[in-house]
C-alpha cells in the first residue's frame, strides 16, 4: 500500500507540474514576449531613466554638481544619513526634500559672496532614497530604485524582468507596509500587461512589495486536494480490511 501511494504521488506531481507549464506557456504566446522583453532591459540598463526634475531628494541619492569656472567646486556629492551634502569650502548643504532646482538656487546663493555671478547645474548620478521591492516569480526579483516618487506597477514589474512562465499573473499582492495594519492588494497583472486593462495599473510609492506567487505550486495543491481525499478513503478501507483479517 505504501509503494501505491507513492507512485500515486509521484504521478500527481508530474500531472501538476505538466498542466502548470502549458497553461503559463499559453499565457505568454498571447503577446510578443520578445519585444516587451527589450523594452525590459532597456529599464534595467537605465536607457529610459529620464533626470527627473520634479525628483524629492533624500538620503544616499548622488548629485553631480558644476559650478563654471570653479573646478573646486564642482564634483559628484552624496546626501548623507543627516540629509546634508558636504560642499567644499562651504557649510553643509541640506539637501534632502529639495528638488534639483531648490539644491541649484541654494548653491548659487551661497556661492554669491566668493564667486561673481556663478552657475551652477545640477544633475543626478545615482536615485537611492526611493525604492520597491518585487519578489517572487519575476526574472529579476530584488531591490528597485524608483526616479519619482511614484512608479506605476507595470513598469515596475517590467524592471524586474517580467513575469516567468510559472508566475500566477491574476494573483500578484501589492502590499503597502504600515506599522499598524499593512495594506494588501490582489491584482490581475494578466489584464496589465497582456489585455492593456490598466484599471489596476496602481502606483507605487517607496516602500512597497509587490508579491508575484507560483502557478505551480497552486496547482499541485489543487490536485492534491481533489485527488487525495478519494485515495485517503481507500487507503482507510484497507487497513480496516487488513486488521480484521
Amino acid at each position: 500500500m505504501k509503494k501505491l501511494f507513492n507512485f500515486i504521488f509521484l504521478l500527481i506531481c508530474l500531472t501538476a507540474l505538466n498542466l502548470s507549464a502549458e497553461e503559463a506557456v499559453k499565457e505568454h504566446e498571447m503577446i510578443n514576449m520578445q519585444e516587451i522583453k527589450y523594452q525590459g532591459e532597456g529599464f534595467l540598463r537605465g536607457e529610459f531613466l529620464e533626470d527627473s526634475e520634479d525628483y524629492i531628494l533624500g538620503k544616499g541619492d548622488v548629485v553631480k554638481i558644476l559650478v563654471r569656472g570653479k573646478a573646486e567646486y564642482s564634483g559628484t556629492y552624496e546626501v548623507g544619513p543627516d540629509g546634508k551634502i558636504q560642499f567644499p569650502f562651504l557649510d553643509d548643504i541640506s539637501a534632502e526634500g529639495m528638488v534639483k532646482k531648490q539644491l541649484q538656487g541654494k548653491i548659487i546663493e551661497m556661492l554669491e559672496s566668493i564667486v561673481k555671478s556663478p552657475e551652477v547645474s545640477v544633475s543626478i548620478l545615482k536615485y537611492r532614497s526611493k525604492y520597491v521591492y518585487i519578489l517572487g516569480e519575476v526574472n529579476k526579483p530584488g531591490k528597485y530604485y524608483m526616479t519619482g516618487d511614484t512608479i506605476a506597477l507595470r513598469d515596475a514589474i517590467i524592471q524586474a524582468g517580467l513575469p516567468t512562465m510559472h508566475a500566477a499573473l491574476k494573483r500578484v499582492h501589492v502590499i503597502k507596509p504600515d506599522l499598524s495594519i499593512p495594506l494588501k492588494k490582489k491584482v490581475n497583472m494578466k489584464d496589465i500587461l497582456y489585455k492593456g486593462k490598466l484599471k489596476e495599473n496602481i502606483n507605487l510609492v517607496s516602500g512597497d512589495l509587490v508579491v508575484v506567487p507560483s502557478l505551480i505550486h497552486s496547482d499541485i495543491n489543487r490536485f492534491l486536494n481533489k485527488l487525495m481525499e478519494p485515495i485517503t478513503r481507500v487507503a482507510i478501507i484497507d487497513d480496516m480490511v487488513d486488521r480484521h483479517n
